[in-house]
């Protein structure tokens, strides 16, 4: 059993369509915006599939709502596990990444 308090799947095509459905050309816009075909847009926007690793960082990079919205669920996640993380998440590796 997972600890996960919604799926990610449902909650990232969510975001993706209240980001996207309203704008006249969402299609062809949300292609644009991940680097990916009309037809990946579709699907995504049709709650289909999800975007692959670099689709979705191609959207997060270029709507700040959606990167908002992801890293909430990466924060739901974080807070759901508590204690229970990766060693090397302690590492200091990743310090500074996004400061």
């Amino acid at each position: 059993m997972t600890l996960l308090s919604r799926p990610i799947k449902e909650s990232l095509l969510e975001a993706i369509a209240r980001e996207y459905r309203p704008l006249r050309f969402a299609q062809e816009m949300l292609a644009r915006a991940s680097g990916k075909t009309p037809r990946a847009a579709r699907n995504w926007l049709d709650g289909r599939c999800t975007p692959d690793a670099e689709a979705l960082i191609e959207l997060m990079a270029s709507s700040e709502n959606l990167r908002n919205e992801v890293l909430m669920l990466v924060a739901e996640r974080q807070h759901a596990r508590g204690a229970d993380t990766c060693p090397g998440s302690k590492s200091g590796c990743d310090a500074g990444l996004f400061g």
